[in-house]
């Protein structure tokens, strides 16, 4: 692995931090609104229809998924021929999935009694075609910390997507306005793609070599993490109605939204960032500042998120979607337990030991569905939400002890770092009592809404403020390659301290 001057890392690293955080939250932002656009236009059961549709295509995609980037980016001067194996790589890889979709889609259609998903399966199958042809030549700038390309590639396709779904909402009034919106916004991406990164369309597996020995490990990692990753959307259709399988859908929906804003987009910084840190020692560090960060960022938007569920769902989805209030106030609060492994796969990859992935992924695939299903059996929705937060607690567990094997990071030094950025959490959880006991007394919406607003903008200053007492106070030493936001913070603000 190459190194850089950790100054020079730290202020690429933020710079790319900042292009991808930024454009994955505009991108979130547009798909907000879509959803508020298509809540008032469709109603529950068309979103739990398709949602229905999606777990399959999403399982499919993401079985078939390729470390195709990760593996450029590895090589630091990419050749011609690399780029035509990738490309072959991605196409073969979407036609793969497009064919299983369709030969599948009968046969789902029949598991779950609904003949509608015969004909939209099919159509959605286009979208991971759309995402495997995407130029491999967009990776150059990823190498150099230049994410400016995924922000117009996500706010183009999301704009597209947008503007498609909400026209076929107000044509046809169906599902079918989502199935427009999910296939168009990959599409147009995919066009774009070859306007800011050209490449002529060679098909070779020239050098096939160099993807082969990460293909193997990552592709059972990938079947088994997919299939855990959509594992309750698998199987609550069984379980309960088409109406409060679209109120989980979109409350599962909504809750992702902070980590798919914030900690996705950082992925590719922190993973071209790791790759250059030359020791253990160094990363082990470097990997615990990167998880305090998402942390940071993603926390206290759940929280948020959780307690507030009440008014989000009554004020912004409307009064059809009251039943996705409980559901969206305990997803969030399980959502936080995975926070900090969110970059062990990261790790793993970079040591070279994917078949640690894969034994995490058994782990977690096996709890979550002997526990999903005991409990959800027993008592229903509430069993289910208790196994997957007892799932989530046996994750972390899991992933503590693969960090510590991958990089040689003790599992104190772990455990400290964790009670230092979750301390603040439970600060601005107590905040928020407060809000929501006079929120109880407030009966007209726009004054809940006021009064919601006040409380959250409290609660997130006395997170704020706890953060900074705990900095100041921490005696610890190690990298600040990826501490960006408080170097962004103090950067943007430094002639006001």
């Amino acid at each position: 692995m190459s190194s850089r001057e950790p100054s020079s890392l730290s202020s690429l690293t933020a710079k790319a931090g900042t292009w991808t955080v930024g454009s994955k939250l505009a991108s979130k932002a547009l798909d907000f609104v879509t959803l508020l656009c298509l809540a008032r236009l469709l109603g529950p059961s068309d979103f739990g229809l398709v949602a229905m549709a999606m777990s399959s295509v999403l399982i499919a995609e993401a079985i078939f998924e390729m470390p195709v980037a990760a593996a450029l980016i590895r090589d630091p001067s990419p050749t011609k021929d690399m780029f035509d194996t990738a490309l072959t790589i991605g196409l073969t890889r979407g036609l793969i999935v497009g064919m299983l979709l369709c030969a599948l889609a009968y046969p789902l259609a029949l598991f779950y009694d609904e003949p509608r998903l015969t004909t939209l399966i099919c159509v959605l199958s286009l979208a991971p075609v759309m995402r495997g042809l995407k130029s491999p030549k967009l990776i150059l700038f990823t190498q150099r910390f230049d994410f400016r390309p995924d922000f117009i590639l996500e706010a183009a396709g999301k704009i597209a997507s947008l503007c498609a779904a909400v026209a076929m909402a107000l044509y046809t009034g169906s599902y079918w306005a989502i199935a427009v919106g999910t296939v168009v916004g990959p599409m147009l991406m995919m066009i774009v793609s070859y306007i800011y990164a050209p490449q002529q369309p060679v098909l070779s597996l020239k050098d096939w070599s160099m993807f082969a020995p990460i293909v193997g490990w990552y592709m059972l990692s990938q079947i088994l993490q997919s299939v855990n990753w959509q594992l309750e959307k698998l199987l609550l259709p069984r379980f309960m109605d088409l109406v409060s399988f679209g109120r989980y859908s979109v409350a599962s929906d909504i809750t992702a939204v902070p980590y798919q804003s914030v900690v996705q987009p950082l992925f590719r910084p922190f993973l071209v960032a790791f790759s250059q840190i030359p020791s253990h020692e160094k990363l082990g560090e470097a990997y615990l500042r990167a998880t305090s960060t998402i942390v940071f960022l993603v926390a206290p938007a759940l929280v948020l998120l959780s307690i507030l569920a009440d008014v989000v769902v009554t004020i912004l989805l409307g009064p059809s979607w009251h039943g996705a209030a409980f559901i969206l106030t305990c997803l969030p609060l399980i959502a936080i337990i995975s926070l900090p492994t969110a970059l062990v796969n990261s790790i793993c990859f970079l040591a070279d030991k994917m078949h640690l992935i894969v034994i995490k992924s058994v782990i977690e695939l096996c709890s979550k569905m002997m526990l999903i299903c005991s409990l959800g059996y027993a008592y229903g929705l509430y069993g289910i939400l208790a196994g997957q937060a007892i799932a989530a607690a046996i994750s972390l567990t899991t992933s503590l002890a693969i960090v510590r094997a991958s990089i040689g990071l003790s599992l104190a030094r772990q455990a400290k770092e964790g009670v230092k950025y979750f301390a603040p959490i439970l600060l601005m959880a107590l905040c928020l009592v407060p809000g929501i006991y006079l929120g109880d007394s407030v009966d007209h919406p726009l004054r809940q809404l006021w009064l919601s607003i006040a409380t959250a903008a409290a609660a997130t200053l006395v997170y704020l403020g706890s953060m900074f007492f705990m900095a100041r106070m921490s005696s610890s030493e190690g990298l600040h390659e990826y501490d960006f936001v408080m170097q962004y913070l103090r950067k943007r603000f430094r002639p006001a301290i």
